[in-house]
């Protein structure tokens, strides 16, 4: 399967997810805290190569991927997403740089659920929105409780080693993530071009 392809089979599990998380949130009333970002300073996110695949593929197409590559490189010892932005200036739609291509781990936490060791799902989400939103936090609990509806974490995972199995199963840190979906996407294309010379 071609990288574009992939981008796009990660873009339609990406796509389904937002549905499900809008129509959670919808029905509790769950939302971030305005102006927050304390999720994405955390310092320990594990995620998967493939899921930031979209990210590479565009970093490629606007001509920033090898920038991004050394960067990410450099600052391998940094435990702080490289899309992370401390400061949000005005006009900024948040701490996220890269947004619209933002991980999978970045999409579901807050708004999903973990399957227990019976099977049972829990909502993963932050002190904050369980402090700032403690009314929407207990509708979320009881939401999820009453066996509605709630985005589960390992389903969208399963589908995301559908796509491509290697890529898709290998948790490790955002940066390094990043940094292993600009080699695949960089090799990919660099091939192709030597190919047509």
């Amino acid at each position: 399967m071609s990288i574009y392809r992939k981008v796009q089979a990660v873009e339609r599990v990406f796509s389904n997810l937002e549905r499900e998380v809008a129509t959670f949130q919808k029905a509790t009333g769950m939302k971030c805290l305005s102006g927050c970002g304390l999720c994405c300073k955390k310092p320990d996110i594990a995620a998967t190569p493939l899921e930031f695949l979209p990210l590479a593929y565009q970093l490629f197409k606007d001509g920033k991927a090898y920038e991004w590559l050394e960067e990410l490189q450099a600052e391998s010892d940094s435990p702080t997403c490289k899309a992370f932005r401390p400061l949000v200036s005005e006009g900024d739609k948040g701490f996220c740089g890269q947004y619209e291509d933002r991980g999978l781990i970045c999409r579901l936490f807050g708004f999903s659920a973990m399957l227990d060791k019976q099977g049972t799902p829990q909502l993963v989400t932050c002190k904050t929105i369980k402090t700032e939103f403690s009314e929407a936090y207990q509708n979320g609990v009881k939401h999820i409780a009453e066996g509605k509806s709630v985005p589960v974490m390992r389903n969208f995972y399963f589908q995301l080693r559908a796509i491509d199995a290697e890529l898709g199963q290998r948790l490790m840190p955002v940066n390094q993530a990043i940094l292993e979906a600009l080699k695949v996407v960089l090799s990919y294309y660099a091939y192709r071009q030597r190919r047509r010379a």
